[in-house]
């Protein structure tokens, strides 16, 4: 059975991220913590807050640089909505006040990310103003189902690319620094 190739894009990545110079360790450290920062609602500073944290780390920068964009404006909804969910569920025993319904969030999200609202609302003043009233609404709830979701896919990137990056290197150490 033939392979199937992958896209170009892909292949290169694949690439860049299995032979940068520097230990599986470390490059697994890189992309848990752009992983870890890509659920986070830091938008606008999460490249700043990885580079940061890979420095203090010691981690590698270029990797986690990568992994941080898992969380753009296609995927928003896709990764907030959980964790606002997860977040809710931690946090509303501990508070008195009416928080939102998960519908009431979701038909938030998808009116003010929308493809449409995005490209035509993205520049102006209201469209920031609904943005800064549903982050306070729903942002302790955001937090805390980020940094639950984000750490659980840390730590289980950290270990699958740790060990995909020491066998693929193992299986064929004559292709690690091959020019692309």
């Amino acid at each position: 059975m033939a392979r199937k190739r992958k896209h170009p894009i892909l292949r290169y990545l694949e690439y860049k991220i299995l032979h940068i110079d520097d230990s599986p360790a470390k490059i697994a450290l890189g992309l848990a913590i752009g992983l870890f920062v890509a659920w986070m609602p830091i938008l606008g500073i999460r490249s700043l807050m990885v580079i940061a944290l890979s420095i203090l780390l010691r981690a590698n920068k270029f990797a986690g640089l990568v992994s941080v964009w898992v969380s753009n404006v296609f995927t928003f909804v896709l990764i907030y909505y959980p964790s606002y969910l997860i977040g809710r569920a931690v946090y509303a025993p501990f508070v008195y006040h009416e928080t939102l319904s998960g519908e009431q969030v979701l038909a938030s999200f998808n009116r003010l990310f929308a493809p449409a609202n995005i490209f035509t609302g993205f520049y102006t003043k209201e469209y920031w103003r609904q943005f800064w009233v549903l982050t306070k609404t729903i942002g302790p709830e955001l937090w805390i189902g980020g940094f639950i979701l984000g750490g659980l896919v840390a730590i289980s990137s950290y270990v699958i690319c740790y060990n995909l990056i020491k066998n693929h290197r193992a299986k064929s150490p004559h292709r690690r620094y091959r020019h692309y």
